[in-house]
């Protein structure tokens, strides 16, 4: 038996309201970060989420989400949960990543799963940290995404940081911040932990596994970040979108002051 819906329920046109209030524009470029169920029951399901983005921003705009494929990573990374006594079968056998067909991580969310199989979206190359991008700058985006460095400089990211985009949070968990990931390529040498991964590739026409060069990410103090980002008096808008507790923001002005905040407050790499 269904549990019986109870409680508000929303539409493409609601949702787009709500939007359109928190302040997205036509024309505007934006990172899409989500929760369906933060947002609620929507007529149609997390599709009319999606559809309700694109009304807003429209194809002069652009939208952009992570669809990452943490399950691709070496199985002996904290990304992937198998146990030892599997790493090497999982190595063998692990699938080469496919723009196409390789579904996000299912942390990411539903909305960036169905948002990357929709007509007219293009997805990077990346075969652990790709985006998903629609409308007007969307090969602007996503086209040339480095294999090395891969959320640095030339990445979607910082291709939106030079296009002046925006960050939305649509209920999704503020340690999501995807933009402060380039605000860690940009502190100084001394901050910066480097890493290696490993990653299953074709080369030659054969499945072998290689490595790149890239940062040592972490996302552990990106709401402490946010919080203080607000604190500061620094452009923030926040509202609902549906049930959902939303915050719409400038890319620039959120990467600038993470660069300077984990300058401060970061210990060095050493």
């Amino acid at each position: 038996m269904k549990t019986p819906i109870t409680g508000p329920i929303f539409s493409v046109e609601s949702i787009a309201n709500d939007l359109h209030h928190l302040g997205l524009q036509p024309g505007m470029k934006v990172i899409v970060h989500s929760s369906y169920k933060a947002i609620g029951h929507v007529i149609g399901g997390p599709a009319s989420v999606i559809l309700a983005l694109e009304e807003a921003i429209t194809p002069d705009g652009s939208i952009l989400m992570p669809t990452f494929t943490e399950h691709l990573c070496d199985p002996s990374t904290e990304e992937n949960s198998y146990p030892p006594e599997y790493w090497d079968q999982v190595r063998q056998h692990m699938p080469i990543y496919q723009a196409d067909l390789t579904p996000a991580t299912r942390s990411i969310g539903i909305i960036p799963e169905l948002f990357r199989k929709q007509d007219g979206v293009i997805r990077s190359a990346h075969p652990h940290v790709s985006f998903a991008a629609w409308g007007k700058y969307q090969h602007e985006l996503i086209d040339g995404h480095p294999f090395h460095f891969a959320l640095g400089e030339g990445s979607p990211l910082a291709r939106l940081y030079d296009l002046d985009g925006y960050i939305l949070f649509l209920g999704a968990p503020l340690n999501s911040n995807t933009s402060l990931h380039l605000a860690e390529y940009r502190l100084p040498e001394s901050k910066i932990a480097r890493k290696k991964w490993d990653v299953c590739v074709l080369q030659g026409g054969k499945r072998t596994w290689t490595q790149y060069d890239d940062v040592d990410n972490n996302c552990d103090d990106f709401p402490q970040i946010l919080e203080d980002y607000m604190k500061a008096g620094q452009p923030v808008r926040t509202g609902k979108v549906g049930n959902a507790a939303c915050y719409f923001l400038p890319q620039r002005s959120m990467v600038d002051f993470g660069v300077g905040w984990m300058s401060q407050n970061r210990a060095g790499a050493a």
